[in-house]
């Protein structure tokens, strides 16, 4: 990936923040099949230890695009503490990602505490924890 000088200082300010459970940041994630990538939204769920050692990053995304199931969250501007979403979403507990740090291009919000708590008991159910 070819990053301008602006971006790439951009891109390691990004690198260099501490990244918790909640946070929602917009991120360069590959599809399924491992051939191509979308920039979308996408939830933070590795804790802050792992969040501070690895280069990776895990992540739940979040898409707008009307699928639901028994493993998504639902996503609306009231579940925020910070931040803002344009449209009411769904966050995919049955999708985990793993990504580089790199691949974040910015934080954009953060759920609220009972909302991560709803994301954690699915999470549960569906690895039946």
């Amino acid at each position: 990936m070819l990053i301008q000088d602006g971006q790439k200082r951009v891109k390691m300010l990004m690198n260099s923040l501490n990244f918790n459970p909640g946070d929602i940041v917009v991120a360069t994630i590959l599809f399924s099949e491992q051939v191509g990538a979308k920039k979308r939204l996408a939830l933070v769920i590795s804790n802050i230890e792992y969040n501070k050692k690895s280069d990776d990053i895990i992540l739940l995304k979040i898409t707008s695009k009307g699928k639901k199931n028994k493993y998504y969250a639902e996503l609306t501007q009231k579940d925020l503490e910070e931040g803002k979403i344009k449209l009411e979403s769904q966050i995919m507990v049955d999708n985990p990602v793993t990504t580089y740090k790199q691949l974040i291009e910015s934080k954009v919000g953060r759920i609220t505490k009972q909302k991560l708590k709803e994301v954690k008991q699915k999470t549960k159910e569906l690895y039946e924890l």
